[in-house]
């Protein structure tokens, strides 16, 4: 006989007694011998939620029964299997069109209604646990934080943690640099950039290793109230929303809980620091006066970094399209290498593709050319499979949707139980429905050339004009170019030379 073991333990069930993977091997293991197995077959699923069907061990197993590979699947529980009623009888069904038996370590299911009914009566128990287990552990966290203990350890910067006494403790070391970088921003009035920069060059350890402060970490710690001296529980709502994926909604105010630890830094010098990064943000906004027609769709050939504007001169400059490593202080203070590619001029680059697209629109035969920049392989690959996974889950779901309606009508099972799961699948689907449309039009983007004439309209549309004002021109632009990807190709330098660039269009 050949027999199935399928065993699960997920994240939260690590430590539960008698759940443990060599557990549940063990029994299933005695029990499948007991049964008269003479090859088995054991499909694992170490950390993954019984409440998702979609499991790759279980995934495994499921295909291998649509071959009648086995003759008895043996889980150590009914909820090993799954946390839903719906997918403990789908799963069910997969294993008596197998023609194999189903068998359970633990629990013994007679093979007559009533057996059924208590099936099912398990996995509606398997759903109560699962919520209970939630519930409590949520309960928990919220006892421990009512009594001012950190419920876990974050590992900030500047803290070292007391797991005896649930609290954080003061590094002193790593607390000298939060003073210091709050003593930059008050007392000094620098910027996080400018913070960065001094920083890297005093060789200051960042946290967690990184070779090199960023800005993004200096803006965390300013804003962060831990070093006035307390932090919030209860802040954020986690909700799974699939095998690794979970989604942050932010919590009611009113339901935050705040914990009183060390300081490093005083009430006045926190609200100091925000004021003056308010401050600083007011007087970064810049109103620019003139209007470039491709800002914020320029890419750099170079490194797929975007191009920004930046100036050379005082009275009479000179604007440029640069690439973001030159002019960014996240890379300008981290140390990072900047990209090569030279800066053009922006009057000679938005020129260049206005004309050319003018032209395009009188010379129609000049569109065969290609200016369509093609995404990588590798890319091109993510986006299949990734397509391909979306089509596997949609037939599944329709598949457990006509389950799930002819279950009903069999009254096996009720109407707020089938409106329940198909109100679940109805959104599933809906989701898959509109991820499935935007990666299978970027697909078609990218691997089928465009139609002439639906370029050639297009163009003629937005660009058969006698006039144009810089906003007629811009305007039109923006409807057909999605993309600008250009890279500088001379070697001239200084004033009075002629760049030459190498642009590729990418239309929308």
């Amino acid at each position: 006989m050949n027999a199935a073991i399928y065993v699960r333990v997920s994240t939260e069930q690590q430590a539960e007694k008698g759940y443990s993977l060599d557990t549940q091997l063990d029994a299933c293991r005695k029990y499948a011998l007991e049964l008269g197995a003479t090859d088995i077959v054991e499909f694992v699923d170490d950390g993954y939620s019984g409440e998702f069907i979609d499991r790759p061990a279980l995934t495994s197993l499921r295909e291998k029964l649509k071959n009648k590979l086995f003759q008895v699947v043996i889980a150590y529980a009914p909820d090993r299997l799954a946390r839903k009623t719906i997918h403990l009888l789908i799963i069910s069904e997969e294993i008596s069109k197998a023609g194999a038996l189903r068998k359970f370590a633990s629990v013994n299911f007679e093979s007559t209604s009533e057996g059924e009914l208590m099936y099912k009566f398990q996995g509606i128990v398997a759903e109560y646990e699962k919520e209970k287990i939630k519930e409590r552990t949520m309960r928990g966290k919220r006892g421990k934080a009512s009594k001012g203990l950190v419920i876990s350890n974050a590992k900030p910067f500047g803290y070292s943690f007391d797991s005896a006494k649930s609290t954080y403790v003061i590094n002193e070391s790593d607390a000298k640099i939060i003073k210091m970088i709050f003593d930059f921003i008050v007392k000094e009035k620098i910027g996080t950039a400018l913070i960065c920069k001094e920083l890297n060059a005093r060789g200051i350890p960042s946290p967690r290793a990184k070779k090199a402060w960023i800005i993004s970490s200096v803006h965390r710690i300013i804003t962060n109230s831990l070093y006035k001296g307390v932090i919030y529980s209860m802040k954020y709502r986690y909700e799974k929303v699939g095998l690794t994926k979970r989604k942050r909604s932010l919590r009611p105010e009113s339901e935050w809980i705040p914990i009183s630890v060390p300081a490093i830094i005083d009430e006045a010098t926190w609200q100091a620091a925000q004021k003056q990064l308010q401050a600083n943000k007011n007087s970064a906004k810049r109103n620019l006066k003139y209007d470039y027609l491709l800002n914020g769709i320029v890419i750099c050939a170079k490194c797929g970094r975007a191009m920004i504007i930046s100036h050379s001169g005082c009275k009479n400059f000179i604007s440029y399209y640069t690439c973001l490593s030159h002019k960014s202080s996240a890379y300008l203070y981290s140390g990072q290498k900047p990209c090569n590619a030279r800066q053009i001029p922006t009057k000679i680059l938005d020129d260049y593709v206005f004309n050319y697209l003018f032209e395009l629109c009188y010379n129609p035969v000049q569109i065969e050319d290609y200016f369509r920049t093609a995404p990588p392989k590798e890319y091109m690959l993510k986006q299949k499979i990734a397509l391909d996974q979306m089509v596997r889950t949609e037939k599944e779901l329709l598949h457990q949707k006509q389950i799930l309606l002819r279950w009903f009508q069999q009254q096996i099972l009720t109407e707020d139980e089938t409106e329940i799961e198909l109100k679940s699948i109805h959104t599933q689907l809906a989701e898959i429905a509109h991820l499935r449309t935007a990666y299978t039009a970027e697909l078609t983007i990218a691997t089928l050339p465009p139609s002439i004439s639906e370029i050639t309209a297009i163009i003629r549309q937005n660009f058969d004009k006698e006039t144009f004002s810089t906003d007629d021109k811009k305007n039109a632009l923006r409807a057909v170019v999605a993309q600008v990807v250009v890279e500088r190709i001379d070697d001239t330098r200084g004033r009075g030379s002629r760049p030459e660039i190498n642009v590729q269009l990418k239309l929308k």
